[in-house]
């Protein structure tokens, strides 16, 4: 067989084996896979902010009783008159027991008892928030994730293409068809590409560490996932959206019993001036003899002394306490109706920027969505036929090595563009739950 033949057979091998290599779809590792699903239930339930949270709220929900239960009982025990001659409580003459119980007005008991009812609820709704917010950041990592695995292999694809080119330009420049800088230019596209592959692969580790960070382990644990991709097309109303985040999103709703709460502040100020109350009830014994007089009835000048036993007796004590200091309440009063007014602010203005963050994220998610599809229908079949093209033009002499280059990355960047969109619109349908503050698909990954 003539050289020439030979070359020619090679070329045509290479430029199958470039041809094969476009069409070439990535393999995933199937290592200790874990579905989206999986990832989200591990993260939701060990993420320890989303425990701290839940803690919180246990916390608060414990304190209700503690605060609508009246002071301690208050036992007490009294030796008196113990001669100055001893230091010994045995020899004082008088021994009183008492129990003393501190009434608190049962209007102001049940005006903080709601007040704690509201804090407990405004507390489980940070819980509820946490777990959206844990829900979302563990999709986004998931489709980072992937989207980095995808660029390593897609990386790997284009750097297998390039060096079948740099064999085709040795190929072209040992029959004269293209000078030695086709082949040199080849060589180093294809050493660029090697650390362009180290990039992704940093990417790669750190995307895992941080779905392993929000599942509550070691970043450095190992683990392997399951591509899904679960959003369906971003076909929702906007008013239907917007009436549910207003209504509905638990910090919405944390901030409706924020306000609930100043109003119980109000009512509980305005109750400071009713009284409260303290009863005392007390037992004595007492050893000094009681002197007991008695005059002679047949002689009324004639008095006879005697000492006699002094016998127990019980001590009844009610007290009533009124807040005189009017000036200090109308204080409390103004105070806690400027907090009331806060809160009805701070609700205003948190289903304003509600609302703004829906929009936005649906405007996202929409603009995203058609990405895909222009990418999927326009620019990769168009980048395949332009590379394609420029391939069978360089292999005939027709084009540069540059214009096969451009075609080369044209069609890594158009392939690697349509799965970052497909990711972006997962990450950005994530975004709009988190913003509405539920999750919007039934049929996908739940918290």
């Amino acid at each position: 067989m003539s050289s020439v033949s030979q070359t020619g057979t090679l070329r045509a091998l290479i430029v199958g084996g470039i041809m094969l290599a476009t069409n070439l779809s990535p393999v995933l590792a199937a290592e200790q896979p874990l579905t989206l699903q999986e990832i989200v239930s591990n993260a939701i339930k060990n993420n320890p902010a989303v425990i701290e949270t839940e803690k919180k709220w246990e916390e608060k929900s414990n304190r209700i009783p503690t605060v609508t239960a009246q002071p301690n009982l208050k036992v007490g025990f009294m030796k008196d008159d113990i001669p100055t001659t001893s230091l010994n409580p045995g020899k004082g003459m008088m021994t009183e027991f008492s129990i003393s119980q501190e009434i608190m007005n049962p209007a102001k008991l049940k005006a903080m008892g709601k007040m704690a009812e509201n804090e407990a609820k405004m507390t489980k709704t940070g819980w509820d928030e946490k777990q959206v917010e844990i829900y979302a950041q563990t999709k986004q990592a998931y489709y980072d994730y992937l989207y980095s695995k995808q660029a390593l292999v897609i990386g790997k694809e284009s750097q297998e293409l390039m060096g079948q080119l740099a064999k085709l330009a040795q190929v072209n420049y040992s029959t004269g068809m293209v000078p030695l800088q086709d082949t040199l230019k080849a060589q180093t596209e294809f050493s660029q590409m090697t650390i362009d592959l180290l990039n992704m692969a940093s990417m790669e580790a750190v995307a895992k560490a941080k779905i392993n960070n929000l599942m509550g382990r070691s970043t450095n644990e190992a683990f392997e996932v399951i591509e899904e991709f679960t959003a369906p097309p971003p076909n929702f109303d906007l008013a239907d959206l917007i009436k549910n985040a207003t209504e509905n999103k638990p910090s919405v709703a944390g901030m409706k019993y924020q306000m609930d709460m100043a109003q119980n502040g109000i009512d509980l100020a305005k109750k400071q001036q009713l009284p409260d109350f303290e009863v005392n009830l007390g037992y004595k014994k007492n050893k000094e003899p009681m002197i007991e007089s008695q005059a002679d009835p047949m002689d009324p000048m004639k008095t006879t002394f005697m000492l006699g036993e002094r016998k127990p007796a019980w001590k009844i004590e009610v007290m009533a306490m009124f807040p005189i200091w009017q000036g200090k309440n109308r204080a409390e009063i103004k105070a806690a109706q400027a907090s009331f007014a806060a809160s009805q602010a701070a609700l205003q203005n948190m289903k304003n920027m509600t609302e703004l963050d829906v929009q936005m994220t649906l405007t996202e998610a929409q603009a995203t969505w058609r990405q895909i599809d222009l990418y999927k229908n326009t620019i990769i079949p168009q980048a395949e036929q332009t590379y394609q093209a420029a391939i069978v033009g360089y292999t005939n002499g027709k084009v540069d090595l540059m214009t096969v280059l451009e075609g080369v990355n044209t069609l890594r960047n158009a392939k690697l563009g349509l799965y970052k969109a497909k990711t972006d619109y997962e990450k950005a349908a994530a975004n709009l739950e988190k913003a509405v503050g539920k999750p919007l698909f039934t049929n996908g990954v739940q918290p």
